[in-house]
């Protein structure tokens, strides 16, 4: 067949042209593995490879895309949204279709939470940070070995405190301008601090290494969850949680909420607002009763052998067993600190913030304030 006999119909019967995409379809970093990369990051990174600021991909190409996403709440989105597009929200899961939808990929769900959120509310007091940190001895050790800088999903926990890989604190300041980053940079530059330019990541010769056990357990347990964000993805929900639930109450409790709840140091009511009333866990909640049961998130809700052999036993004279320890377990946020905070920065004259500064350095929603 000469050049001059081919038709386009020819060609489309022989090639498959393949969907294109608005943005570049580029991969995150880590996928299904514990050191899996944060939607914040990855949107950073993307914005880089288009070569324009994480800000003007933000307002340019994706809120545009969303329902309901006015003006207004654009110039909001980067005061009062941004920290959450790695949560089990609104805000997440728009994001997470959008940017699947400009860049043709289908695996940006695990970069956030959405897996989890059969048992996580969308709005959870300790799920995520009021602003970024980073371990500096990862990002570091990203730019000497010539991989790629990133942040990881579980960073963006609030109570991922201590890198699990090297055994030292997570910071939340600029090492030469001691200032917050925000969570979108004016630059693409992601281990670069937006204020100053220097680099996040410094390999100090001697840091101090964090020897608390429980926060050392909780890194691990924020990480296996991570890990396991694909299984959790296709088989989590609210009814297995319940199940698991009413399970150790028939086979440690002879059938009463109120009993295992006090085996595991919660408070009475707790089994039955989460079997009865179905509310989900806050999420200290669920790491504190995955830390009392001595069973991580996955073994907790996937392995079925695992809550056989627990060894609880109730003991009538003590009517709770352990206390619940404020870095994990909280039922809710202390009201009598937050009443003197609250009353401080009301007599502070020069006190200005704005009621969403104020909850956000409370780490509280305005609607629990109100």
């Amino acid at each position: 067949m000469g050049y001059s006999d081919v038709t386009i119909e020819d060609i489309d019967d022989r090639v498959m042209i393949p969907p294109r995409s608005r943005l570049f379809g580029l991969p995150p970093i880590g996928v299904g593995s514990s050191a899996a990369e944060g939607l914040i990051s990855y949107l950073i990174r993307l914005a880089g490879e288009h070569c324009i600021s994480p800000k003007l991909l933000i307002s340019a190409e994706l809120l545009p895309q969303m329902r309901g996403v006015n003006a207004v709440r654009h110039a909001e989105f980067h005061t009062d949204y941004a920290k959450t597009l790695q949560s089990t929200g609104k805000f997440a899961q728009a994001f997470v279709k959008v940017t699947e939808q400009l860049t043709c990929r289908s695996d940006l769900a695990m970069t956030t939470t959405l897996a989890w959120h059969g048992i996580v509310p969308s709005i959870s007091s300790g799920l995520m940070t009021p602003h970024p940190k980073w371990c500096k001895t990862c990002l570091a050790t990203d730019r000497v070995s010539d991989k790629t800088p990133y942040f990881r999903l579980a960073w963006g926990y609030q109570l991922y405190q201590v890198c699990s890989e090297h055994h030292t604190s997570l910071v939340d300041e600029c090492p030469w301008c001691g200032k917050h980053q925000p969570f979108f940079l004016d630059h693409a530059v992601i281990d670069r601090c937006n204020y100053c330019y220097g680099w996040l990541g410094t390999q100090a010769t001697e840091e101090e290494m964090v020897n608390d056990e429980q926060l050392w357990w909780t890194s691990i347990a924020i990480k296996d969850m991570v890990s396991h964000g694909s299984q959790a993805q296709y088989e989590l929900t609210g009814d297995l949680f319940r199940d698991k639930l009413t399970s150790m109450v028939n086979t440690y409790a002879d059938g009463h909420k109120t009993r295992l709840s006090e085996m595991l140091g919660l408070t009475r009511s707790t089994m039955a607002t989460w079997i009865t009333k179905q509310r989900k866990p806050l999420f200290p909640q669920f790491l504190y009763l995955c830390h009392q049961l001595g069973l991580l998130p996955s073994q907790f809700l996937f392995d079925d052998a695992a809550l056989q052999n627990l060894g609880l036993a109730y003991k009538p004279s003590i009517k709770k067993l352990h206390s619940i320890s404020p870095k994990i377990g909280l039922q809710e946020p202390p009201k009598a600190d937050i009443y003197l905070q609250l009353k401080s920065i009301c007599n502070d004259a020069n006190d200005c913030r704005s009621l969403t500064a104020i909850t956000a350095a409370l780490s509280l929603t305005k609607t629990y304030l109100s």
